[in-house]
């Protein structure tokens, strides 16, 4: 008989989607981590050579923003006007928080504060990194819901349609 224990470890749609909207979100911080990085260099070239500091800095843009919207899950992905209203209100505390926990993990202390200066001023020296970060986050709320769609189906009885 062979081995077949991975299938134990396969995902539901669900558990997919909700694994691409965290790795999204997390390429966007370690992006715009790393814009804000290489703006910081002063030089005049497009990207320049990245130190170890600067690495750490964007795996914390990366790492800030995933623990982001882990802070801030019960926000998204739910139905109906409701769930775009929560979503609505979700998006900056989840980009507040996204920048401060990437400027805590980058420099303790100053990052603290320094994260959502430097996010904010990337947001408005390159205004299609917001877009961007709009459209991230509203795929996430998107996938978010495929996970809650599929979660809600467990504790409901299918209508087949015979009646009971």
């Amino acid at each position: 008989m062979p081995f077949d224990g991975f299938t134990r470890f396969s995902l539901t749609d669900g558990e997919r989607s909700v694994l691409l909207a965290y790795i999204g979100v997390g390429l966007f911080g370690a992006g715009l981590s790393f814009n804000v990085v290489n703006t910081l260099g002063g030089g005049q070239e497009i990207i320049r050579s990245l130190g170890l500091l600067d690495l750490w800095m964007i795996l914390a843009g990366a790492l800030g923003a995933m623990g982001a919207l882990f802070s801030t899950w019960d926000r998204f992905g739910h139905p109906g006007w409701k769930g775009a209203k929560r979503a609505t209100w979700g998006f900056p505390l989840l980009s507040i928080a996204a920048a401060v926990m990437a400027g805590t993990l980058a420099l303790p202390g100053y990052g603290t504060m320094f994260g959502p200066f430097a996010a904010g001023l990337a947001f408005v020296q390159v205004p299609l990194l917001l877009i961007f970060w709009m459209a991230i986050v509203l795929a996430s709320h998107l996938l978010i819901a495929i996970w809650r769609r599929e979660r809600d189906t467990l504790f409901t009885v299918p209508d087949d349609g015979i009646p009971t």
